[in-house]
């Protein structure tokens, strides 16, 4: 009984090794291993994972910890949005973090591939407007979910930041970036036609 499992717990490690073809191979394979191969399930570059830096940011055992993050920590993707879901992942996630500013009272946000657009509806107590030091805090924030983003307009047009939200709105019937990027350029020109 000993030497059946023996053998057949051999025969299971010669399978994993590549394939013994005989006894002899089978007792070589287990009595001398020329190499040992480690397979590790690692996460794509896409997955983030709980409470970790997952090396984006260069923390990780650079300063002295082990990369752990509270778990409100906001982790930014990888550059720029090359797919629908992580359009809407981001989309989701910089909204939520613009609607924390004391001065935004709501936030439409539609992003796609390294350009993004932005409609702010202000706090009824906020009389400052769309000014320099609020453009660099919604900058600052979208930075802090996604990296790569090199356009960002930023508009308070009640207008354009219902078509803002409409596009936002119609992402969940989309599968085309495409079409999303081609409809968010279109809203970028006129955010900038409007600050010339």
């Amino acid at each position: 009984m000993k030497r059946t499992l023996l053998t057949l717990s051999a025969l299971i490690l010669s399978v994993m090794l590549g394939g013994c073809t005989s006894a002899s191979d089978m007792t070589t394979a287990t009595q001398q291993p020329t190499s040992t191969a480690t397979v590790t399930a690692s996460p794509d570059a896409n997955t983030v994972l709980p409470g970790t830096t997952n090396g984006m940011d260069g923390m990780a055992g650079d300063n002295g910890t082990d990369g752990t993050l509270p778990s409100s920590t906001v982790i930014p993707e990888s550059t720029g949005v090359t797919s629908m879901d992580k359009a809407r992942r981001a989309i989701e996630q910089i909204e939520d973090e613009l609607e924390r500013l004391s001065e935004v009272e709501d936030a439409e946000v539609v992003i796609a591939g390294n350009k993004a657009a932005v409609g702010l509806t202000f706090d009824d107590q906020y009389r400052a407007g769309l000014d320099e030091r609020l453009r660099k805090i919604v900058k600052e924030r979208i930075d802090g979910v996604i990296s790569g983003i090199s356009t960002v307009a930023i508009t308070a047009d009640e207008g354009v930041t219902a078509a803002i939200e409409s596009l936002g709105n119609r992402l969940d019937t989309m599968s085309d970036m495409t079409t999303l990027q081609s409809d968010l350029d279109a809203i970028i020109k006129k955010i900038q036609g409007m600050n010339a």
